[in-house]
């Protein structure tokens, strides 16, 4: 009988220190990688390569119940187009609601996605620091079979399973730590924690910090804005709120003479920088920015004017 990797679901074997799957001791619960990756934060490159149209026929093929996860910071086209070809009963949970500013209404956060993304499913906004919506998406799981936690790499799926069933999944936060289905139990239900969804068009951004908070800033126009090798400039005085990681750092210097892509945004729009996160811009303007156009998408508000 084969014995799955506890942490990645992949399958054990103590003949090839080369290949996925390898533990010293085939007794052991967790492959070297894993192990290595929970203990001392390395990470061994994979052989495994995802396929997001074939992992979606396997997730199809387990006829689970599926909660979809979804990081807050990036919601964006691609990742609803995949949750969309998902068939069934299906739900879609956000992490990290705990970056929504307090005076912001979440329940109209819930609305304004559903509108601007044209999805007629449940949307649970949920964090696991503060455990908001925990005990609700237990009481969801427990009236299930079958459950199946999918979502793309980084989204915080294994941290969310970890948190809602007490189960020992690695987490990292770099991509494809999960590389196989984990199959778990919970009460009565049977969960299964699906490899990551892959984008290769975003910034795989691995600087991290537990709690987000937003940051505000009045840019002139006769200023930009600098994080991460990115320049962001506004052909006006305008407000804008960054939701991204707080250990990117954002300066702020006077406009130099390179030529910028520009972009036309309308009042309270969201300037999304895949796996990085978005950028709400107060006022209607045209916005410069440094980056290809694959690497960015721009929406009406998620959060802009739902104040309570």
């Amino acid at each position: 009988m084969t014995k799955k990797c506890l942490g990645c679901g992949v399958v054990l074997q103590d003949s090839f220190i080369d290949k996925d799957g390898y533990t010293p001791k085939i007794t052991n619960d967790l492959c070297q990688r894993c192990f290595r990756l929970k203990n001392y934060g390395e990470k061994k490159n994979s052989n495994i390569i995802i396929n997001n149209d074939m992992l979606i026929d396997s997730i199809k093929k387990k006829n689970a119940f599926v909660i979809f996860v979804v990081d807050f910071l990036n919601i964006y086209n691609s990742i609803i187009d995949l949750y969309k070809k998902i068939n069934g009963n299906k739900i879609l949970v956000i992490t990290k609601s705990d970056v929504i500013p307090s005076n912001i209404i979440k329940d109209k956060v819930i609305d304004n996605i559903k509108r601007i993304y044209n999805i007629n499913d449940d949307i649970y906004l949920t964090s696991i620091y503060d455990n908001y919506n925990i005990n609700v998406l237990k009481n969801i799981i427990d009236k299930q079979n079958k459950v199946l936690f999918a979502g793309f790499t980084n989204a915080g799926k294994s941290s969310l399973i970890n948190k809602l069933i007490d189960s020992n999944l690695t987490v990292s936060r770099k991509s494809n730590t999960t590389l196989d289905f984990v199959k778990l139990k919970y009460n009565n239900t049977t969960i299964f924690d699906s490899p990551g969804f892959i984008d290769d068009c975003f910034y795989d951004e691995q600087k991290f910090n537990k709690r987000i908070k937003t940051r505000s800033y009045q840019l002139k126009d006769k200023y930009y804005l600098s994080f991460n090798d990115i320049k962001l400039s506004s052909d006006i005085d305008n407000n804008l709120t960054f939701y991204i990681n707080n250990n990117i750092f954002i300066n702020k210097r006077k406009k130099d003479d390179e030529v910028l892509t520009s972009i036309k945004v309308n009042n309270n729009t969201d300037l999304i920088i895949k796996g990085i996160g978005f950028i709400n811009v107060k006022k209607e303007c045209n916005i410069f920015i440094n980056i290809d156009k694959k690497l960015y998408e721009i929406r009406s508000s998620i959060v802009g004017g739902n104040h309570e």
